[in-house]
């Protein structure tokens, strides 16, 4: 099987969703792994890991730098934009598996509860922020953080997109969807063939269709950079790092 050498990388209902392009174009490789840990094992060939995650937990009230702007440059779309739990509450999470325990301890330190929403994707934040910790300053391969929305927005000319990508409501059309896979094809012609034959393969109850899509424009993003056709860019331009030395940063790519 071809190298994968620019991976994409989202949470899924089955635990973490990849799809990696070779410096040709091509789906090198994709998968379903249980824990982080076992994603970056079969990806260590890789030149970028880009993850739908926070790296870089916060530990006072203030919040992270990216997230504001990120909601900023979004406008329509802001609200895809979670605050950040504090590293003190997803610890709590981690030991109590508590709603009510994590939203308490979030409170105190930032004077706001954690969001059901937040809560929900936690254990994931956790497992990453462990592994990363451990493997220390420049681990091979390199990982990143991303937010599919603000891959769409610079990819789509600093535009947010303007439809919802979940269809919520049966025969809804998928308007979103559509959307979204015009501003990738714009770039990359193949996403269309790559998107069609990823959902023909796996069952929604381990990789829902927006998992695919967000995976997919990750995976973009590191390869239209990696191979020239544009530049990596953060939100902000020169991130903090958190207590444990991980840029609080978000990925995207400046189309040449």
């Amino acid at each position: 099987m071809a190298q994968s050498v620019y991976v994409g990388v989202d949470g899924c209902p089955g635990g973490w969703f990849s799809v990696g392009l070779d410096v040709e174009g091509n789906l090198a490789r994709c998968g379903v792994y249980d824990t982080f840990e076992e994603l970056l094992t079969a990806n260590q060939d890789a030149r970028l890991v880009l993850v739908d995650i926070p790296i870089g937990l916060p530990h006072c009230k203030d919040e992270r730098e990216c997230d504001k702007l990120a909601r900023k440059m979004l406008g329509p779309r802001r609200s895809s934009v979670f605050r950040t739990p504090t590293r003190q509450a997803v610890q709590a999470v981690v030991k109590s598996n508590s709603y009510e325990v994590a939203s308490r301890v979030q409170r105190e330190v930032t004077k706001k509860g954690l969001s059901k929403q937040t809560f929900n994707i936690t254990h994931k934040i956790a497992q990453v922020d462990t592994v990363l910790h451990l493997r220390g300053a420049g681990a091979r391969p390199p990982v990143r953080e991303v937010h599919p929305e603000v891959c769409f927005w610079a990819l789509n000319g600093w535009k947010a997109m303007c439809a919802n990508k979940k269809v919520k409501k049966s025969g809804e059309s998928p308007r979103g969807e559509e959307e979204r896979l015009g501003v990738l094809g714009q770039r990359f012609g193949q996403v269309r063939e790559i998107y069609n034959g990823l959902a023909d393969s796996y069952a929604r109850n381990l990789v829902a269709k927006d998992d695919i899509l967000d995976a997919l424009a990750a995976a973009v993003t590191g390869w239209l950079a990696g191979i020239g056709k544009g530049k990596l860019a953060t939100l902000p331009e020169n991130p903090c790092m958190d207590a444990h030395g991980l840029p609080m940063e978000m990925v995207y790519c400046v189309p040449r």
